[in-house]
């Protein structure tokens, strides 16, 4: 599942679809802790990582 590079909203865009349909063996791991150590549900937390996953990828923050 290789991201696309760039950082342009539609490549982030399309990274965030990419990682919230197809989440890995150890992500899923990481999803299952993120939402109990948060008090959220697994499928916000997979929202949060996938949005942190691809900003990463392009090079930017997430604005507040």
């Amino acid at each position: 599942m290789p991201l696309s590079k760039g950082s342009s909203q539609k490549t982030i865009s399309k990274n965030i679809k990419e990682l919230m349909t197809k989440p890995g063996s150890s992500r899923k791991k990481a999803i299952k802790t993120l939402a109990s150590k948060e008090g959220i549900t697994p499928k916000e937390a997979q929202r949060r990582q996938a949005v942190a996953i691809a900003l990463s990828t392009a090079g930017k923050t997430r604005s507040k």
